[in-house]
């Protein structure tokens, strides 16, 4: 509880300081905003471990294999690695390449998850 309290009070200081300072200096209020994402970014990295090992055990009692699991993360990672920057993108008042980030994420996702659906797709063909 006392993380987001503290990543809320550096977003609402950044947001102000980013304000003041795109009147007089665009580019460091730019630096300023991609800064903050970064380091909000990086105060919640640390959680994503112990979340990580949470689901690696819940999927191996449900016996989901550890390729498909890997599989799964991968998409999970590519989708807010891909939101990350297309927001920054947005963020710099570039909103053309964050969606052409976004299209890439998404292209991204598909080819990760090919195995899956290629496996999906063999055993609905084995049933018939």
């Amino acid at each position: 509880m006392r993380e987001i309290g503290r990543i809320i009070a550096l977003g609402l200081v950044s947001t102000s300081l980013a304000v003041v300072l795109k009147k007089e200096s665009p580019q460091f209020a730019l630096l300023l905003t991609v800064v903050t994402g970064v380091l909000i970014f990086f105060m919640v990295f640390g959680y994503l471990e112990g979340l990580l090992q949470m689901l690696r055990e819940t999927a191996e009692r449900a016996g989901v294999g550890s390729g498909y699991f890997a599989v799964v993360l991968r998409v999970i990672g590519i989708a807010y690695l891909t939101q990350f920057g297309a927001q920054l993108c947005v963020d710099a008042g570039e909103t053309a390449i964050g969606s052409k980030i976004e299209l890439a994420g998404k292209i991204l996702m598909m080819a990760a998850a090919m195995p899956v659906l290629t496996a999906l797709l063999e055993m609905v063909m084995n049933l018939f």
